[in-house]
C-alpha cells in the first residue's frame, strides 16, 4: 500500500492568505494597543522637566558637582551662582531633592525626542515579535492542514482498500 505524502509544495489557498492577513493585522492591533497603554501610562514629560534635563545635560559636571556637595556647600554655591535650579533645589525637601538627583543622573545624554523615538521603537520591537509569533502559528497550522489533508487521504484509501477486500470475502465461500 503506497501512504499518500504530505504536501510539501507551496499551495495558493484562501485560507491560508486569510490567516496570514489575521496574522498581520493582529500584530498591527496588539502593537499598537500597548504603544497607546504605554502613551497613556508613561505620558512624556512636562516642558519644565524637559528643559531641566536639557540643562543637567548641558552642565553636567557642574550639577553632580553640586549634588555631591553637603548641605552648607550647596547653599554656598548656589547663593554665588545664582541660576534659579540651585536655589530651588537647596529650598525643597529631601525626597524632592532625591528626585531630582536621579533625575540628573539619568539625563547625561537625554535628548529632547528621546521619548518618541523610544515609543517608535518600541512600537517596532513589540510588532517584529507580534508578527513573528503569527507567522510560526501560521506556519503551523498550514502544516497541520496539509498533514490532515493526508492523512485524511491514507485514511479513505484504507477504508476502500477495506470494502474492496470484504466483498471479495463473501465471494470466496
Amino acid at each position: 500500500m503506497q501512504e499518500e505524502k504530505p504536501i510539501l509544495e507551496e499551495i495558493e489557498d484562501s485560507k491560508e492568505k486569510l490567516i496570514s492577513r489575521i496574522s498581520l493585522w493582529v500584530s498591527i492591533f496588539l502593537t499598537s494597543a500597548i504603544a497607546i497603554w504605554y502613551y497613556q501610562t508613561t505620558p512624556p514629560d512636562s516642558p519644565e522637566v524637559v528643559r531641566m534635563r536639557v540643562f543637567f545635560k548641558e552642565k553636567n559636571r557642574e550639577v553632580m558637582t553640586f549634588l555631591n556637595m553637603d548641605r552648607n556647600e550647596q547653599i554656598a554655591f548656589a547663593y554665588k551662582n545664582k541660576h534659579p535650579f540651585y536655589k530651588s533645589y537647596v529650598m525643597t525637601s529631601t525626597v524632592e531633592q532625591e528626585r531630582i538627583r536621579s533625575l540628573a543622573h539619568i539625563s547625561t545624554d537625554f535628548t529632547p525626542n528621546q521619548y518618541w523615538f523610544n515609543l517608535v521603537f518600541m512600537w517596532v520591537i513589540f510588532f517584529t515579535a507580534f508578527w513573528f509569533l503569527g507567522l510560526m502559528a501560521e506556519a503551523c497550522i498550514v502544516i497541520m492542514r496539509r498533514n490532515s489533508h493526508a492523512r485524511m487521504k491514507n485514511f479513505k484509501m484504507e477504508k476502500e482498500k477495506l470494502a474492496a477486500s470484504e466483498a471479495k470475502e463473501p465471494n470466496e465461500d
